[in-house]
């Protein structure tokens, strides 16, 4: 069971890598027309990214039991916040602070 919670891990850092180069694809389109966002190698990226991730949680669900599986989500958000202050130095609001404590919270009281 421990393999599959860390492949369940490994797909939620995947999904943040996908979401931060989404986020990258949108921001370096020289022109914000639907296409070259679309068409862009981030955003290409991303999406084959999201293809790997979806066969990747199809394995894990495979074999885990779901309420393992849900514990992963939250862990998702927190990560995404995490590479978006690091890798694209954006800032954190109060409300964005809370909310990730507030993620962590739950997480704790649900594996209790």
């Amino acid at each position: 069971m421990v393999k599959y919670i860390f492949w369940g891990f490994v797909a939620v850092l995947l999904t943040a890598t996908a979401q931060l180069l989404l986020k990258l694809g949108a921001r370096t389109s020289t022109k914000n027309t639907s296409l070259t966002i679309f068409l862009n190698c981030y955003t290409i990226s991303g999406y084959f990214l999201f293809i790997l991730i979806t066969l990747l949680n199809v394995y894990v669900y495979k074999y885990l039991p779901l309420k393992y599986g849900v514990i992963f989500l939250p862990f998702t958000f927190l990560f995404v916040t995490l590479f978006s202050l690091l890798i694209l130095k954006e800032e954190l609001s109060r409300k964005q602070i809370a909310g990730a404590v507030i993620i962590i919270v739950g997480v704790v009281l649900f594996n209790l």
